[in-house]
């Protein structure tokens, strides 16, 4: 049995292989010598690579009109670079997993629809927009790999909205038909482009009036929406997914959707990051719904004013690995960042002046100097995207420390891949074991290691 092992550290390593070697066949099940802390059996990291969970779908990040507009704006040897950084399983991170955004979000140039104000009739469906950046990014990215893309709403157009505005208020009941096919022309109008649709969220956040686009959703309106978005999209292949905000509403709101009398139009949850960990309300969902879809739709990290702020590198790389092994160890199928790509201020975007705050991303494109500059998070990501394949499955693990956080994957071709986090200012000293075999290791202080199993 051999391993390898992939390791960022504080030291300059990125992704870097630092081990490959065979692993040790040792028989610790009657220790014939005198047992003492420290011995074989006080560091393990045990993976059962026969207990197999749920079914990886992918990871990936969002198509915004933020950050497709900077990819448009680059160089071609730029655009490349990033193409292959984030979609090259070799000489990237692998991504595999796309959000859009229907219509305009907070994270977009400007504040658009598909249509012209007050049509009833969606005659006047037009989707141009997104032909500019958006659908030109996918098409780059599906040069290297097979995308899953899904797809959320932040507002009907005003016309459709209780109080008129794109901000806040709720959707018309009357209007509820009409928004429903807006989808479905959405969709068709993405599948005519050659963007397809895996599946759509109803709402971003349904529970918060924002500063920018956005609508609320009491569950009964969800679920009474849900039923005609059903009807609507029935037999498209299209997965309609319930929710979309933070975690610690998940199984509630969940529960409110599915047992109503459209929950048989929902295929799964999404949801976001925002309120904390909150990981028992995702081990709740999947126990009680383990043959729906669940789905990390949005996460990201806020940051007093703009610009990059090299001080919260580490700490916001650590909170993405934190996040993506609690979410996959707790039953989550997909994982979605937020923004691919943003400027050196965070943008462009519109409708966000005076939130006090930027977002970070993994990569920024710095126009003045030409240069995309690659964050921690973008690497601690990789330590789970570049390894871990669709269609492989979570399987059963254990930690000496909670310091040292895992989670660990059964690939289709049978490689197991173990991701171990360590985010203290000590050394922890490890063993890797499984079906016996052992390999020790050092997880240096704020390091992530990535070992590769192959049987």
């Amino acid at each position: 049995m051999k391993v390898v092992f992939y390791v960022t550290d504080q030291n300059g390593k990125r992704l870097t292989k630092t081990v490959e070697d065979n692993m040790q066949y040792k028989n610790t099940d009657i220790i014939e010598e005198q047992g003492h802390p420290g011995d074989v059996e006080s560091r393990l990291i045990n993976i059962h690579s026969d207990v197999e969970l749920q079914t990886y779908g992918g990871m990936g990040g969002a198509f915004s009109d933020t950050a497709a507009t900077v990819w448009s704006i680059m160089p071609e040897d730029k655009k490349a670079e990033l193409e292959k950084a984030y979609f090259d399983k070799k000489d990237g991170i692998g991504y595999t997993l796309g959000r859009l955004s229907i219509g305009s979000c907070d994270f977009s140039t400007e504040d658009y629809t598909y249509v012209e104000e007050g049509d009833e009739t969606l005659d006047t469906f037009d989707i141009s927009h997104d032909k500019k950046a958006v659908f030109p990014f996918i098409k780059a990215a599906e040069k290297y790999t097979e995308l899953t893309l899904f797809s959320s709403p932040w507002s009907p157009p005003s016309y459709m909205k209780t109080n008129n505005s794109r901000i806040g208020g709720h959707l018309k009941k009357e209007c509820y038909p009409l928004w429903a096919k807006y989808f479905r022309k959405y969709i068709e109008a993405c599948k005519e482009n050659g963007i397809n649709i895996w599946g759509v969220t109803m709402q971003n956040e349904p529970r918060h009036h924002q500063i920018w686009e956005s609508c609320l959703y009491t569950p009964e309106e969800e679920a009474a929406f849900l039923g005609y978005l059903g009807k609507e999209l029935e037999g498209s292949g299209v997965k309609i997914l319930c929710y979309d905000h933070c975690r610690e509403r998940v199984y509630e709101r969940a529960k409110a959707i599915l047992e109503s009398d459209n929950g048989k139009y929902c295929d799964g949850i999404a949801y976001h990051w925002y309120s904390g960990d909150h990981f028992g309300e995702l081990k709740a969902f999947n126990t009680k719904y383990p043959d729906k879809i669940s789905i990390e739709s949005e996460g990201c990290r806020a940051i007093p004013g703009s610009g990059i702020k090299e001080e919260y590198n580490l700490e916001f790389a650590e909170y993405y690995a934190h996040d993506i092994s609690g979410c996959f160890n707790n039953g989550t199928h997909y994982f979605c960042d937020w923004n691919l790509l943003v400027d050196e201020n965070n943008g462009p975007f519109h409708n966000r002046e005076g939130r006090g705050c930027s977002v970070d991303a993994p990569v920024y494109y710095n126009k003045e100097t030409n240069e995309l500059i690659y964050r921690l998070s973008y690497y601690y990501i990789g330590h789970y995207s570049k390894f871990v394949v669709p269609g492989a499955k979570v399987v059963a693990s254990s930690s000496y420390n909670h310091n040292v956080e895992t989670v660990a994957f059964k690939n289709p071709d049978g490689t197991v891949v173990s991701v171990l986090l360590n985010r203290t200012n000590q050394n922890l000293p490890c063993i890797v074991r499984m079906d016996g075999y052992i390999k020790e290791f050092n997880l240096d202080a704020h390091s992530i290691v990535t070992a590769v199993i192959e049987k």
